[in-house]
C-alpha cells in the first residue's frame, strides 16, 4: 500500500494490471477506464480494481491524489473475479467509515514488528467486509450459491479432510521443499489414487497447481513488499532455476517479475 499524488498532467497508460487494488481518492477528480469501461471517480469515493483487468487512467483538475491497497486473494477461479461475481464487490462506493480502514493498513504496513502482517490482513479484510456488506447480498444464499461451485474454486480449509490439511499447512510452511507425489502420500497416509482425487476435490487443484500457486503468491508479496532480487526471491520460493521461475511468474501474473514490480510503483 501507498500514498499518491499527481498534478493535473497525470495520465497512466493502459496495461494489465496483475493483482487487485482498492483506491481511496483524498483528492481531485480521474477518469478510470477499466475494460473499456470508463468510471469518473472523485474525492471520498471507494475504487475496486479487479486483477487481470486493463486499466488506464487521467486526472481532472489539478490535483489529484488517492491512496492505493494491492493484494491478491487465495481464492481463484476460470473466467471472473471473485470478489466481484460472488460477493457483487462494486466499482465505486461513496465513503462511509472506509478511509479509517486505509488509514490503518497505510499505518501497520510501515510497521517493523511481528504483528505488521496480522494487522495488514486483518484491516484488509474488514476493509472488504464493511464494503461487501454494504452491498446488502444474501449472505445463506451466497454461501450455497459458492459451495455449488467448488469444484471450480479453492475450496476453504475450514471443511478440510485432515489428511489433506496437513498436507497443505506443510507446504504452505515449507515452500522451498522437494515434493513427489510419493513423499504427498506418504505425509497423507493414502494411496496415490485417493490422494489425488481427494486433494482435488478438496482444494479444487493438483497437489502441483496448489504448490505452484502457492509458490507464486508468496513470490508476488515479496516482489510488492521488498527490495529483493528477482533471483533471490525464486531461490526463496522453491526455484533453483530463475530463467523457469520468469517464465512461470509471467504465464501466472501476465507479466515478468520485473514488470510486476515496475507497474506496482505507477
Amino acid at each position: 500500500m501507498d500514498k499518491y499524488s499527481f498534478g493535473g498532467e497525470w495520465y497512466m497508460p493502459e496495461s494489465k494490471i496483475p493483482y487487485s487494488m482498492l483506491r481511496y481518492i483524498t483528492a481531485g477528480k480521474a477518469i478510470f477506464i477499466i475494460d473499456g469501461k470508463e468510471i469518473t471517480v472523485e474525492k471520498n469515493q471507494v475504487v475496486y480494481i479487479p486483477r487481470g483487468c486493463e486499466l488506464s487512467c487521467h486526472a481532472l483538475g489539478s490535483t489529484f491524489s488517492f491512496m492505493s491497497i494491492r493484494f491478491n486473494t487465495s481464492v481463484y477461479y476460470d473466467g471472473g473475479d471473485f470478489l466481484k461475481d460472488y460477493y457483487e464487490m462494486p466499482d465505486v462506493l461513496e465513503d462511509r467509515g472506509e478511509k479509517e480502514y486505509f488509514e490503518k493498513i497505510y499505518d501497520a504496513i510501515h510497521l517493523e514488528g511481528a504483528e505488521r502482517m496480522f494487522l495488514v490482513r486483518g484491516y484488509l479484510e474488514l476493509l472488504i467486509g464493511k464494503i461487501i456488506e454494504r452491498v446488502g447480498k444474501d449472505n445463506a444464499h451466497l454461501k450455497r450459491e459458492v459451495w455449488r461451485k467448488e469444484n471450480s474454486l479453492n475450496s476453504g480449509t475450514e471443511r478440510m479432510d485432515e489428511r489433506i490439511r496437513s498436507v497443505v499447512d506443510f507446504m504452505v510452511l515449507h515452500p522451498t521443499e522437494t515434493y513427489t507425489t510419493a513423499r504427498l502420500c506418504e505425509m497423507a497416509g493414502l494411496g496415490e489414487t485417493r490422494f489425488r482425487k481427494l486433494f482435488k476435490e478438496q482444494t479444487g487443484k493438483s497437489p502441483g497447481e496448489y504448490l505452484r500457486d502457492m509458490r507464486m503468491t508468496v513470490a508476488g508479496r515479496r516482489l510488492l513488499l521488498s527490495a529483493e532480487s528477482v533471483s533471490d526471491i525464486a531461490y526463496s520460493v522453491g526455484y533453483e532455476d530463475v530463467n523457469f521461475f520468469i517464465r512461470v511468474f509471467k504465464k501466472y501474473f501476465g507479466v515478468t517479475p520485473n514488470q510486476y514490480r515496475k507497474v506496482s510503483k505507477e
